[in-house]
């Protein structure tokens, strides 16, 4: 299976949707990933983005039969 890091964020009613763009093998490897993420955004976030909501999650991406 292949799992890949998603990142969605709503600010001011805007949507926006995030991808490392990287392929994880194994669920965990992805998980670990996600938390590393959600810490860089926390990090990271200004100021002025304080009220912004993200979440932060791997999706499996389908195989192709």
């Amino acid at each position: 299976m292949t799992w890949v890091l998603v990142a969605a964020f709503l600010f001011n009613g805007q949507t926006s949707v995030l991808s490392d763009q990287k392929f994880y093998y194994e669920y965990d490897k992805c998980q670990e990933a996600v938390e590393v993420r959600r810490q860089i955004l926390e990090a990271t976030k200004p100021t002025h983005m304080e009220n912004a909501t993200y979440w932060v999650w791997c999706s499996q991406i389908p195989q192709e039969v």
